[in-house]
């Protein structure tokens, strides 16, 4: 009899558990426990040889028991790794001496048709009728070991600064992206309070900015602020963001912290705010100036071509006044930060908006219908872009009567505003960018400021313009917003 033949009668298969191994009274308990575990149990003999496997084995690598019963360890073991495992299980026979933990190591394990398999084993020996034993306990890491894949994929290729701290602080994974930018490689920050690490040194802002997001964070806040740290070879200004993670009982488990450079985003708001001041102030006085002296001329001249120069003047200059608040506007809106939103009942902004432009054009005839009760979340700023909107379709009417219908119609999330006109409708150079996504070039671009004011301020309480040509003739703008919660 085959050494291979022993091991079977010795231990035959999972179908059959009497065994050896199993000399107690409680041995059916054992039996059962053993065979019914989702994790997979081996035993095998100072040779090598496999004396034992549970039916979870061949959920693992395939191999049912009675086909690994009999066969030699380095069946599981990869090529590559099989000379070390022969000499570590000799040196621990003739010596004692464990050449890895026995408590739990990862290793790759062979399945049955080739491929490897990340296994946690934890082994025990124990000893049999004076035979010396080694079992393991096998653990399937496949799914874990995908799931790392994927969170290292995200973690580690995405723009964004990206950590994972301790409740207290301490730094344990800070993605490529938050290295490089530092310069500085992961050891040289995990394991430390991440108000010490470099990014933060710049100054004392910085470090307190950093300690006063984790104390938040650690109370289950979250912490979102502006501040400029420290890289290698320039500084940054990011939108910092500390988040705490929780678990199924609510305790803070983990804090994720975030950081987006919007350094470009900055330099062009500290821009825009130059040309805002330039426009209030610089440009508006001195338009009101040229407005004044051709008023003056206007009166004055006599020779009727003077007079007509002056009055070319006095117009152009009106409009310019006029075109510079449009942009004062834009400027306000785009600058502002975002203000509270209160339920604003449609009907009313748009019964003082007709109100408004009926006044100043008496040839127009303006109707509303449909639900005006109707409510959005939004400001003051709506009725900015109702009166942009339907001053478009009076003034772009090739009517000396031009008529504008407006309905309001709602759903369930949200209100539309729709303003429909017997004009030209809006040329594609004037539709570009607001209610498409094409760019705006030198040939392809508006000449008016008015609906681009509009577009922002419908963008900035989460709504959208939307325009169709209207059968006949004319178009329709529509404007849809969230209702008011």
């Amino acid at each position: 009899m085959t050494d291979g033949d022993r091991a079977r009668e010795r231990s035959s298969s999972t179908d059959d558990l009497e065994s050896p191994l199993f000399p107690f009274e409680e041995g059916e308990f054992f039996r059962q426990l053993v065979a019914n575990t989702s994790e997979g149990l081996l035993t095998i003999d100072e040779e090598s040889t496999i004396v034992f496997a549970n039916p979870a084995i061949e959920e693992i690598l395939g191999y049912s028991p009675a086909e690994l019963i009999g066969s030699s360890k380095m069946t599981l073991i990869p090529e590559r790794l099989q000379d070390a495992h022969a000499a570590g299980l000799e040196k621990y026979l003739r010596t004692g001496e464990k050449h890895i933990d026995w408590d739990g190591i990862e290793l790759p394990a062979l399945h049955k048709d080739g491929h490897e398999v990340p296994v946690l084993v934890s082994l025990r020996e124990h000893t049999h009728e004076g035979q010396r034993l080694f079992t393991g306990l096998f653990r399937d890491l496949s799914d874990r070991k995908a799931r790392q894949r994927r969170f290292e994929a995200v973690f580690n290729n995405t723009y964004q600064f990206t950590g994972l701290l301790e409740p207290d602080g301490t730094v344990l994974e800070v993605n490529r992206t938050a290295l490089s930018f530092a310069g500085v490689e992961r050891t040289d920050v995990v394991g430390k309070p991440v108000w010490d690490t470099d990014w933060f040194q710049l100054d004392d802002a910085a470090r307190e900015t950093a300690l006063e997001a984790v104390k938040r964070a650690g109370d289950g806040e979250l912490f979102r602020d502006e501040l400029r740290i420290r890289g290698a070879d320039r500084t940054a200004i990011i939108d910092f963001s500390i988040r705490p993670i929780t678990d199924e009982r609510g305790e803070i488990q983990l804090l994720v912290t975030e950081g987006r450079d919007i350094t470009p985003l900055k330099l062009r708001e500290q821009h825009l705010r130059v040309l805002h001041r330039l426009l209030r102030h610089n440009l508006r006085n001195e338009l009101n100036v040229i407005s004044g002296f051709a008023e003056t001329l206007l009166a004055e001249l006599e020779d009727e071509t003077h007079r007509e120069y002056a009055a070319e003047i006095a117009a152009t200059a009106a409009s310019l006044i006029d075109l510079n608040e449009s942009a004062k506007e834009l400027a306000d809106v785009t600058l502002e930060d975002g203000r509270p939103r209160r339920p604003v009942a449609v009907g009313d902004v748009l019964e003082t908006v007709v109100d408004d432009l009926r006044d100043r054009h008496p040839a127009s005839t303006i109707t509303i219908t449909g639900a005006t009760a109707a409510v959005v979340a939004g400001d003051d700023r709506l009725a900015t872009v109702l009166e942009e909107l339907v001053h478009n379709a009076i003034v772009h009417a090739d009517a000396a009567e031009p008529a504008v219908e407006i309905g309001v119609d709602e759903s369930a999330e949200t209100v539309a505003v729709r303003i429909a006109d017997t004009g030209p409708g809006i040329p594609a150079s004037e539709r570009a960018g607001i209610f498409n996504d094409e760019p705006i070039t030198q040939v392809r671009h508006g000449n008016g400021l008015g609906l681009w004011l509009a577009s922002l301020i419908v963008d900035d309480y989460g709504g959208y313009l939307d325009y169709t040509s209207r059968d006949g003739a004319g178009s329709c703008v529509v404007v849809r917003l969230p209702r008011a919660k």
